[in-house]
């Protein structure tokens, strides 16, 4: 472990750290909890549980399929198993778990790592904004996006605590240790309105894009413009409700996701009005899904993508004219 830095749990905000903080810390608690690593665990920060607990992490190496696979066996003898990949290389292993997990409803929690945009220097091929189109259609299969590091560690805590399969989205850069509100508690299925200044539209949320999502509304209430911001950390099952109460109120409605506009969110959003009949329009906020997406800094891709909270601002001005 000589080679692996391990981080300041006090000091760093990077998502990636201090989920390999919470898997250790859980692992204290839980003599069940086992982490199955597919060769990238000092980028993921699963480095900092085999730190504190070399004897319950699994290598495979660069074996996606295998450590699927591995991780529905070990669930099968009683374990609690947490699979961890990059989020984009769960296109490599999708048979495995429609098949192996959740066909057979197995107590197997995947990691997406290194969700969406922010990957940093690994390249345009690590980056995954397609894949929600895939899981998000994957019967038993539980889907969650936390937004900040409080909400991780929740998220964290249900899935090994709900006997089922997860699949965990989890972003590599910096954020805030409580982006919702204070006292927040995380519930399967279940969304919160994180900032309310009125009616006069909605944001619809989820996982990293809360932050922006918060800074528009913001922006937009000095301007006149009172906006509401719900957050879905929990994708699949969704709360169409919350969904539902905030059509009924607003004039329009943008969703914000750090996915393409096709089959995540924003999917979830139309099918569930569509459904139930409500004609409010929509505009969706995210990566092209025509495009693979580019390699650059943070805020040059989201500038690029329009996903800023300015570009949200505009995008909200824009339908409500």
């Amino acid at each position: 472990m000589a080679q692996f830095h391990i981080p300041d749990r006090n000091k760093t905000r990077e998502m990636r750290y201090r989920m390999g903080w919470t898997l250790a810390d859980m692992a204290d608690r839980n003599p069940d909890i086992r982490v199955v690593d597919a060769d990238l665990r000092s980028s993921t920060g699963i480095h900092i549980f085999e730190h504190f607990h070399p004897e319950k992490l699994v290598k495979v190496g660069i074996a996606e399929q295998n450590m699927v696979a591995i991780a529905a066996g070990m669930s099968q003898e009683g374990l609690v198993p947490f699979a961890c990949t990059f989020d984009a290389f769960s296109r490599r292993c999708m048979d495995q778990i429609y098949v192996s997990v959740a066909y057979s409803d197995l107590n197997v929690k995947l990691i997406g790592a290194y969700a969406g945009l922010f990957t940093g220097k690994a390249g345009a091929t690590h980056q995954s904004d397609k894949e929600l189109g895939f899981l998000l259609r994957v019967p038993n299969l539980t889907v969650i996006e936390p937004s900040c590091n409080e909400e991780m560690r929740q998220v964290f805590q249900a899935a090994a605590d709900t006997t089922g399969p997860f699949y965990l989205r989890v972003v590599r850069c910096n954020v805030a240790e409580n982006e919702v509100f204070p006292g927040y508690e995380f519930r399967i299925g279940k969304g919160v309105t994180a900032a309310e200044y009125g009616t006069d539209a909605g944001i619809v949320c989820t996982g990293y894009m809360l932050a922006p999502a918060k800074l528009a509304a913001a922006k937009l209430a000095k301007q006149g413009i009172r906006v509401r911001v719900d957050h879905h950390p929990s994708l699949k099952p969704f709360d169409r409700e919350l969904l539902h109460d905030l059509a009924g109120k607003v004039g329009a409605i943008a969703t914000c996701e750090n996915h393409c506009t096709s089959g995540g969110l924003f999917s979830l959003v139309a099918e569930t009005l569509v459904r139930r009949g409500c004609a409010v329009p929509v505009v969706p906020v995210g990566t092209d899904p025509e495009d693979f997406i580019h390699t650059g800094h943070v805020n040059d891709l989201m500038a690029h993508y329009r996903m800023t909270s300015d570009d949200i601002a505009d995008r909200i001005k824009q339908l409500l004219k």
